[in-house]
C-alpha cells in the first residue's frame, strides 16, 4: 500500500480556509515517509521557501496541515 501526501497551508481567521498546490498530492512508499516527507514539506512551505513573511503568517494566522491517505498500490503509480 503507498500513501498520498497533501499538504494545505490554511487561514485561522478566514473560516480556517485551507490551500494546496499543484505539486500535491505526492505519493510514498509507506506511511513513516509520508509522514516524515509531510513534516518537512510542511516547514518548508510556510517558513524556508520565502512563500510567507512573519507579517503574513501573524495577521493571517497561517499554518500548515498534512493528511498521508493510503491508496491501493495496483502497479499503476510510480513515485
Amino acid at each position: 500500500m503507498k500513501f498520498l501526501l497533501t499538504i494545505f497551508i490554511c487561514s485561522g481567521i478566514s473560516a480556517n480556509d485551507c490551500y494546496t498546490n499543484n505539486s500535491y498530492p505526492k505519493i510514498y512508499k509507506d506511511h513513516h515517509d509520508c509522514i516524515r516527507a509531510g513534516l518537512t514539506e510542511s516547514y518548508e512551505i510556510l517558513y524556508a521557501e520565502g512563500n510567507f513573511t512573519k507579517e503574513q503568517i501573524n495577521n493571517l494566522q497561517l499554518y500548515a496541515r498534512y493528511t498521508c491517505n493510503p491508496v491501493k498500490d495496483e502497479g499503476k503509480v510510480t513515485t
